[in-house]
């Protein structure tokens, strides 16, 4: 069993990365093999649009460090994505994340119909954990959907929400959320 971890906040050691550690931890516990990606380290450059993972589908073409992620993580069990809320959506780190699962997508056309279908070249029926931290808890139903969208469009087997939601803007405000550390380690526990 592999999980990978991406902590999408910019806050070395904050809420968002605290959660999905705990659930790195308590899946390592149970004898995962994890890993835990800081988005903000590594250097990223968005979508281009260019299409040329659709000649080699699945494998996106820029030289980057997340480029080699996007492969390690089609042999992965589980996903954990977390992500701060700023400004009503995910981080900018986060999305660059979710834009680049592009490279899984294709377009087919149905030699007997002669419709284009989509189709997704990432394996079914992988355990997603989505984590998000944010201040406002009426920010969380339009993101709850959308990130509910992107697991079911790469093939989600199951999707499992932590919500941290805390007026106060300190960082360490989710470890000292007994109920919801727990909660963490729970779906960590269940890979």
């Amino acid at each position: 069993m592999k999980v990978i971890g991406f902590n999408g906040s910019p806050r070395k050691n904050g809420n968002t990365q605290a959660l999905v550690e705990t659930v790195l931890k308590a899946a390592a516990e149970n004898g995962a093999e994890t890993r835990l990606v800081n988005l903000n380290e590594l250097q990223v450059r968005g979508c281009q649009g260019c299409d040329a993972c659709k000649k080699n589908h699945g494998v996106c073409v820029q030289k980057d460090d997340l480029s080699p992620l996007l492969q390690e993580i089609r042999k992965a069990d589980g996903l954990v994505l977390g992500t701060p809320i700023y400004w009503y959506h995910v981080s900018a780190q986060f999305k660059m994340l979710v834009d680049r699962f592009y490279c899984y997508y294709r377009e087919d056309i149905d030699p007997a119909t002669g419709e284009n279908s989509l189709q997704v070249w990432f394996p079914h029926g992988k355990k997603f954990v989505i984590i998000t931290s944010q201040e406002a808890p009426e920010v969380f139903e339009p993101i709850h959907n959308w990130l509910k969208l992107v697991a079911m469009a790469m093939n989600a087997g199951s999707i499992e929400f932590i919500e941290h939601c805390s007026s106060e803007n300190r960082k360490d405000s989710a470890q000292a959320d007994s109920g919801l550390i727990e909660k963490a380690r729970t779906s960590g526990k269940s890979f």
